[in-house]
């Protein structure tokens, strides 16, 4: 087995080039930050802009290895370029769109661009390693004391990409039964007992970040170790998928880039986690194109068959307009049936996270009417799609009262809701 450093890397995602004025031919100037401070989504552009088009070409190339249609790319500016490389960072696929590049060798990019990706593509590359390591270092400890570790989503999954080492993964998420039972019965779950054993290893580790899941940070790597796999309080959609989840998790091994031998867990398993996933973000307001890619290589590879329990539900509706964005976007081709409003809904707010879905864009003022105006839309537009999709009653204006309330409590915030988005 190859050597992997336990070192942390020592480059970092770059910055984005805030500049858009920059001279193409002189290098940019890179700092790097720390690792904790990579981010993965951020403010996008409309789908009819230019820089959207050129990465989901790119992106899709990255995904597929077809050529782009390069006559798309003549003529395109250095601010395209630019704004491109920073919607790519935005949402944690750039290194997938380096492959799209470097696939299409014609395809002219400025050089202090082209120079920032690199970097990009080389942290993830070195990341993939520091990560595998790290799990590789978990799974030794867990199986001393008789456990399976299962790792899901993140670095296992990134096997099924065209280069595992460009999907960029910002946790480790496990899930751990005792080891020669069946991991389907929740009575087999050894979660709290790998919460106790970190614990008494001197790994920070806290139990109260949330009923899902604890949170261990293990050389600077953060890793979400799962009592459930779904929020099963929040719905009962969610409960009876986590419940369904169990049933289907059937390990098997995987071997990654550096030889380390894991647990995933199965392709059913994969088509529920995905995609419920994302439609969490989507209902919280953070999905972006890493998860749409994500998706696309898992049903470019399995197809979809969504299980009888999420028939009639909301999910089995986003599970088909998201199968839907990835044929229309990044080359799968999955026959479901469309429903073109909830498509375009999930695509703009990968595009436009700022914005709420009636269209107001966040304020770029100090105004305290219109900063108040923007978060009570943002409110009542989160209300009405939890209701919609988690089948709850919220009020919004008993979250509004309760978000009230909450500054009253902490008189310092008041200003900060009042003058800052």
């Amino acid at each position: 087995m190859n050597h992997l450093s336990l070192n942390k890397p020592t480059i970092t995602y770059s910055p984005l080039i805030s500049n858009p004025k920059l001279n193409p031919n002189k290098p940019y100037n890179i700092k790097t930050p720390s690792i904790d401070v990579v981010r993965k989504i951020g403010t996008a552009y409309d789908p009819k802009e230019i820089p959207s088009k050129m990465l989901l070409n790119l992106l899709k190339s990255g995904l597929t290895g077809k050529p782009v249609n390069e006559k798309f790319f003549v003529g395109r500016t250095y601010n395209d370029w630019v704004n491109m490389y920073n919607l790519s960072h935005q949402n944690a696929v750039m290194p997938t769109v380096f492959d799209g590049i470097k696939n299409n060798p014609k395809i002219k990019v400025p050089n202090d661009v082209l120079e920032n990706m690199k970097i990009n593509k080389d942290f993830a590359k070195n990341y993939h390693g520091y990560q595998e390591r790290i799990l590789k270092d978990l799974t030794e400890i867990t199986a001393k004391n008789g456990i399976d570790t299962v790792q899901m989503k993140g670095i296992g999954f990134s096997m099924n990409y065209p280069n595992p080492t460009s999907r960029f993964g910002g946790d480790i998420d496990i899930f751990n039964y005792k080891h020669g039972t069946n991991p389907s019965d929740p009575k087999n779950n050894m979660s709290l007992i790998v919460d106790k054993i970190t614990e008494k290893l001197g790994i920070e580790t806290d139990t109260k970040h949330s009923k899902k899941h604890s949170h261990i940070t293990y050389k600077n790597v953060p890793i979400e170790n799962h009592r459930n796999f779904l929020d099963v309080e929040c719905s009962p959609i969610s409960k009876k998928m986590n419940n369904y989840l169990y049933k289907v998790i059937k390990p098997v091994e995987e071997t990654l880039p550096h030889g380390t031998k894991i647990l995933v867990p199965s392709k059913e398993f994969n088509t529920v986690f995905i995609s419920f996933h994302a439609m969490q973000h989507y209902i919280g307001g953070g999905i972006n194109f890493h998860h749409l890619a994500d998706w696309a290589v898992h049903v470019n590879k399995h197809g979809l068959k969504v299980p009888e329990e999420a028939k009639g539900s909301k999910f089995e509706e986003f599970m088909y307009a998201f199968t839907n964005l990835a044929n229309k976007h990044l080359g799968t081709n999955v026959k479901v049936p469309e429903n073109k409003k909830l498509e375009d809904e999930i695509f703009n707010k990968m595009l436009h996270p700022e914005k709420t879905k009636g269209g107001i864009l966040k304020p770029n003022t100090k105004n305290p009417i219109k900063i108040l105006t923007y978060k009570y839309k943002n409110i009542a537009e989160g209300v009405i799609r939890r209701n919609e999709y988690w089948g709850t009653k919220e009020s919004i204006t008993k979250t509004v009262v309760k978000s009230f309330f909450a500054h009253l409590k902490k008189p310092k915030t008041i200003l900060t809701a009042m003058f800052k988005v």
